[in-house]
């Protein structure tokens, strides 16, 4: 089966590997669409902090597909089926693990697509527990978005018994997972995030959509919003960060989704001074990938996902040109672009 592998900097080798071998309770996934993310575009272009190319391993992480065969006892999962592929592989021993955390399993997280064989392929052999069963009716290409709204999904449930309607709340960033944090805010929690985003195009994105969208932190905190907002911090830019806890009316409360480079310094003091409480979201549950898969569906979020895909979805023969495509800049305001078996 075919392969792609990311094997130097702005380099794709689409390889030959034989079809996987099922063994003892696993199903075959025939792969139709992988994501391209963000981690994706790091590694293809040598800014990843902790990897660098050539990675050794099958590129992807956010996919779906159609299950063509069953080996053993398998339940709750049949042949026909279409699944959501969870690529988050925690030890499945320790604490956070036997809680249904292996997002933060701390002896041997994995993820597909980073040091594991991921998506981009033509066929996976898998376990039941790294599948979610969708809807036999969903569209697969907004479907192969269940992965990272589901990061903006977790993030927000993390504020318990928060009410997101009594309170302005703040999402910087409008890429992907800004994007689908606020659609989580909006529809999921029916309340009316502020977007900090300066990007002209996607600006237009998202006020079609319905945001209200502002070009920096400052022009928020120029509407002197009547109580301390919370933030969602989705950009892993620190001066983004800063400018959340130098503003006027400091958020109560920042949760931080963007992935920050080690050593990054924050402004303790500020911070401590004006109680801000800090709190920190790492990719999802289980829980978060079904609860999206069901969410997908409400027909406004469908739509808004819709409206983020590149149009033309490019084969795994031409995975080049979709990473060079993914990472030009000229995605004529799309965020999501997809290699797929169709």
């Amino acid at each position: 089966m075919k392969y792609v592998e990311i094997t130097g900097v702005k380099e794709i080798t689409v390889g030959e590997i034989g079809a996987p071998e099922l063994s003892e309770g696993e199903v075959l996934v025939d792969v139709k669409y992988s994501g391209i993310c963000g981690s994706d575009m790091h590694f293809y272009l040598g800014h990843h902090p902790s990897l660098k190319p050539p990675t050794g391993f099958i590129q992807g992480h956010e996919a779906v597909g159609v299950i063509t065969a069953v080996k053993g006892d398998v339940k709750n999962y049949s042949v026909g089926d279409t699944v959501a592929i969870n690529p988050l592989v925690g030890c499945g021993k320790c604490f956070n693990c036997l809680d249904n955390l292996p997002n933060i399993c701390r002896v041997s997280r994995k993820v597909m697509g980073f040091r594991l064989n991921g998506t981009m392929c033509e066929q996976m052999a898998l376990a039941p527990e790294q599948l979610i069963k969708l809807h036999p009716q969903a569209d697969l290409r907004i479907a192969a978005m269940i992965e990272p709204f589901a990061v903006g999904h977790h993030a927000v449930s993390l504020l318990k018994g928060v009410d997101l309607r009594s309170v302005p709340v703040i999402v910087t960033g409008g890429g992907t997972i800004g994007l689908v944090t606020a659609l989580v805010i909006k529809y999921l929690y029916q309340a009316e995030p502020l977007i900090v985003e300066k990007d002209p195009q996607r600006i237009l994105q998202l006020q079609a959509m319905g945001f209200s969208v502002y070009a920096s932190v400052s022009e928020v905190d120029d509407l002197q919003l009547r109580q301390r907002p919370i933030a969602f911090e989705c950009t892993g830019y620190y001066p983004v960060f800063e400018a959340l806890i130098a503003a006027q009316r400091k958020p109560q409360q920042i949760v931080i989704i963007g992935q920050y480079q080690p050593g990054s310094a924050v402004g303790l003091h500020e911070i401590m001074s004006s109680e801000i409480a800090i709190l920190s979201s790492h990719m999802y549950t289980s829980d978060d990938l079904r609860a999206s898969a069901e969410a997908i569906t409400h027909p406004k979020i469908n739509k808004a996902l819709s409206s983020i895909l590149y149009p033309k979805v490019f084969s795994l023969e031409d995975a080049a040109e979709a990473f060079a495509v993914a990472t030009s800049g000229k995605l004529d305001g799309k965020l999501k672009v997809l290699i797929g078996n169709e």
